[in-house]
């Protein structure tokens, strides 16, 4: 954040979080004093009003995230904490505490499974790429001009838009499938919370009272045999927030076979409890990696 004047031990942690572009940031406290190159202090591990949102008396470690665009939400002591971006505070000195405007993150009703006009719409864009393809089977793309190739991908354009939007819908519902189909879910119990672009927590509940939670990620495929860093930083703030939830039964959802491989050779070890299920393929042959 421009024009900022924090200075002192704090200042790595600003750097960190001032860079980061996840909604939701989870860090352990180990992970927090290895930013800062110092441990933290003791009334760090024993009181709530250390972490409090708040930039007025002694207060001066908030200032650390609230400059960088984020507010504490959850503290788990001697544990992880976990931070969310918000989009507009505004900052007060009344009461001692920060009134914030609007989240960034925010909780999105489930009402996408019986949402139906979103279903044509994506029925009609697979009809007007089937009519697209069947009027021009006749042309070799790669042997034309330039000029008409780039008037097909903006013809492709017009006919797709934003087809991430539909890969998340379709996933989300290839979801709610698997899950009513291995548990007896309480009608209206469920909430998804958008973390990202191609991230997405779910919450549950069975008519046993057992609470389910689940991570959905609609990531595109890795083009390398491991993760880049910071795809390996979140998948662990994944596993991090979905124990959180303290959920009896947890899943992790991707819908990229490259990525599912990454996850079950290299950080298997890291999932603990959760369940990994690969998406569509878990609904025809059951593959995942713990089912």
């Amino acid at each position: 954040m421009a024009g900022h004047t924090l200075q002192g031990k704090y200042l790595p942690l600003y750097e960190y979080l001032s860079k980061q572009q996840e909604r939701h940031i989870v860090l352990a406290f180990e992970e927090i004093e290895e930013i800062l190159q110092a441990k933290l202090p003791k009334s760090a591990y024993k009181y709530q009003a250390w972490w409090g949102n708040t930039r007025s008396g002694t207060y001066v470690q908030a200032a650390a995230w609230l400059e960088a665009g984020y507010r504490v939400d959850i503290v788990q002591f001697g544990r992880c904490v976990e931070f969310l971006k918000v989009s507009k505070e505004i900052l007060t000195k009344k009461k001692n505490k920060v009134m914030r405007e609007t989240l960034i993150s925010r909780s999105i009703p489930d009402t996408t499974y019986n949402d139906i006009e979103s279903f044509q719409k994506i029925m009609a864009k697979m009809d007007a790429a089937q009519q697209f393809f069947t009027e021009n089977n006749h042309r070799r793309f790669t042997d034309e001009t330039i000029v008409s190739q780039f008037k097909v991908f903006c013809e492709w354009r017009r006919l797709f838009g934003r087809i991430e939007q539909d890969v998340n819908y379709l996933a989300k519902q290839l979801m709610h499938e698997f899950l009513l189909e291995k548990h007896r879910l309480v009608p209206n119990s469920s909430y998804i919370k958008q973390q990202d672009e191609y991230t997405f927590l779910y919450e549950e509940k069975t008519t046993t009272g057992d609470k389910i939670a689940a991570i959905l990620k609609t990531a595109p495929p890795s083009l390398t045999a491991d993760f880049a860093p910071g795809q390996r930083s979140r998948l662990l703030q994944d596993c991090r927030l979905l124990n959180y939830t303290n959920a009896i039964i947890q899943y992790y959802f991707v819908t990229e076979e490259p990525a599912f491989n990454v996850i079950e050779k290299n950080y298997k070890q890291h999932l603990g409890n959760i369940q990994l299920i690969l998406l569509p393929k878990v609904i025809a042959d059951k593959y995942s990696l713990n089912a």
